[in-house]
């Protein structure tokens, strides 16, 4: 066994070497879904396709995902030799299973002629053609209508680049310049991962590193199954729904999970789950039941480590080929993450009985939102806008919800600022603001979510990507639910009318776009929240008055905005405390 100085030294180095490449492709990239929202994963992957470990500032959907997409294409390569300097970029949606925007670059670091390890970067490219301004339509029935595949491409061999390859990527783009910006700043990130592991093997030696990365991922495993032990061995289930796939609009796409504890292990099942739909909402295995299961089993298990390999050695997964989180080709995959906050909700519901004090109410459960696109004639170029899709989260078991956030599996995913979308794009965001009343009433109130209205220069289409609408985000232990996800167009003569899915939604220039984010569920019961906080809600703009009458029972005066004492206990259908006049 290696002395525990040397390999916690090995094992910090590796990490601080993928945050390293992590901030050179955040400074460099072009496109402000990477250097903006930071929509991308980093990390360093063994020979055979084991996460060494993860940058800390990956986003959470890519949860330690990027050793299947390299393992994949190297089997795909097959013969190929890889070379020192070779670059190889992939989008499979086999062994990715996501949708074609997001593309791994990775470079091999070689040692003795043959790979030792691959530094990667999977960024957002911002257009790959396809039927749609961004690609992934909305209502495309097979992955050959969302762009362009590259499966284990060589980009550069022995770094030399392949410009027929970068001719072809840069003429299937709506957005060439960002795309090829953004792979160069995904080359370069890879760069430094090698170099810094180069330097890190002639310091300690082969054998050492080896040794600290898989004794790290022991650790990591031992972690992950000490923390299975705080919950209670048993079968738990849970569904849900979301509104439709976009092709057959109004039915219903049921999520149904299954969890099962054991001792040393925990089984995530999605055999209930919906099968494979027409629409873009599907995923492939390793992207979609097999992402989200590692995503959710993070949470519950090493929230505070890492992401490795050991951290999901005692995770089994269960998804069979047809379903939502599995499908086959030739399964659209266009909006492959839409489905996540619900299903994750859905398995943390199903947990909720089980670990009570850990489970939060369920999140307003999108992961997308509006995207307003066109073609700008003074520019001459293509725009593509992302409305701030932040909402409501639920409420803790101790704890009011945090302020509005993305998705539950996007993290701390930034926002784009309104300076910049309206400096890229013909847009003027006239409103962006808290939507009051949408967070679940409760002992803790559920998050709220946010209203944005944006005024169109010129003619645009929206893509509406909001999925769950019908199905509310539950509050838990008499928590109220929160508002769902809703989406209008704003006439000049004031007049509303609500955008349904789609991706071809016609904005002729003059007209409003107006999207409302859902709001997370409560935790216990309203009656039991102070009178005092539900006051401050209301001074803060959280709460109306009108709900702090109907849901929480506490009566304001509307001139001195203090407490109604005698009419807060009728209410609330309490008796007078003794003694009191």
């Amino acid at each position: 066994m290696l002395d525990p100085i040397t390999r916690e030294v090995i094992n910090s180095s590796l990490l601080a070497y993928a945050d390293e490449m992590t901030n050179n492709f955040w400074r460099t990239s072009y496109s402000y879904m990477n250097y903006e929202m930071r929509d991308y994963a980093v990390g360093l992957v063994d020979q055979n396709g084991g996460i060494i470990t993860q940058s800390r500032q990956t986003h959470p959907a890519f949860t330690a995902d990027l050793g299947f997409v390299v393992s994949a294409a190297i089997k795909e390569l097959g013969d190929e030799v890889i070379e020192e300097g070779d670059v190889i970029v992939s989008n499979d949606p086999v062994s990715q299973g996501q949708h074609l925007n997001n593309v791994v670059v990775f470079a091999p670091l070689i040692l003795d002629g043959q790979p030792f390890a691959y530094a990667c970067v999977r960024a957002h490219w911002q257009d790959v053609g396809g039927g749609a301004i961004g690609s992934g339509a909305t209502n495309s029935t097979e992955i050959f209508q969302e762009g362009i595949q590259l499966n284990a491409i060589k980009v550069h061999r022995k770094s030399v680049p392949d410009r027929s390859i970068l001719r072809i990527i840069r003429d299937n783009s709506r957005f060439p310049e960002l795309v090829l910006g953004d792979l160069g700043a995904q080359i370069s990130a890879c760069a430094i991962g090698l170099r810094r592991m180069r330097e890190l093997v002639n310091k300690f030696g082969r054998e050492q590193v080896e040794q600290a990365i898989h004794e790290g991922w022991d650790m990591s495993e031992r972690a992950a199954r000490n923390a299975l032990q705080t919950i209670p061995q048993g079968e738990y289930r849970a569904a849900s729904f979301l509104d439709d796939d976009g092709v057959e609009f109004g039915k219903p796409v049921p999520i149904a999970v299954r969890v099962e504890v054991r001792a040393d292990r925990m089984v995530i099942d999605f055999s209930d789950i919906a099968d494979q739909v027409k629409g873009s909402l599907n995923s492939g295995y390793y992207g979609g039941a097999m992402n989200v299961a590692r995503i959710a089993f993070k949470c519950l298990t090493t929230p505070r480590l890492p992401s490795n390999e050991g951290c999901f050695r005692p995770l089994e997964v269960i998804c069979p080929p047809g379903k939502l989180l599995h499908a086959v080709p030739p399964a659209a995959l266009g909006d492959w993450a839409v489905p996540f906050p619900t299903v994750l909700d859905t398995v943390f519901r199903a947990l909720a009985d089980a670990i009570p004090d850990r489970i939060p109410a369920a999140t307003r459960g999108d992961a997308r939102g509006i995207i307003v696109v066109g073609l700008s004639q003074a520019r001459r170029k293509f725009f593509g806008l992302h409305l701030p899709h932040i909402g409501g989260h639920g409420a803790r078991p101790t704890s009011d919800a945090p302020a509005p956030r993305c998705a539950i599996q996007q993290g701390d995913m930034y926002g784009v600022p309104v300076e910049v979308n309206e400096s890229k794009s013909p847009v003027i965001i006239e409103k962006y603001e808290l939507r009051q009343d949408s967070g679940g009433a409760g002992k803790f109130r559920g998050g709220l979510g946010t209203e944005t209205v944006a005024y169109l220069r010129v003619d645009s289409q929206v893509q509406n990507k909001m999925i769950r609408s019908r199905c509310p985000p539950w509050g838990l232990r008499g928590g109220g639910n929160g508002a769902g996800n809703e989406s209008f167009v704003i006439k000049p003569d004031g007049t509303q009318e609500q955008v349904p899915r789609t991706d071809r939604h016609p904005l002729p220039a003059g007209d409003r776009v107006r999207m409302l984010t859902g709001g997370g569920g409560g935790y216990g019961p309203p009656f039991e929240r102070e009178p005092e906080q539900v006051r401050l809600d209301v001074l803060s703009g959280f709460v109306s008055m009108q709900a702090a009458r109907d849901d929480y029972g506490v009566v304001l005066d509307p001139l001195t905005m203090q407490i109604d004492a005698a009419a807060t206990r009728d209410a609330r259908g309490q008796q007078p405390s003794a003694g009191a006049a």
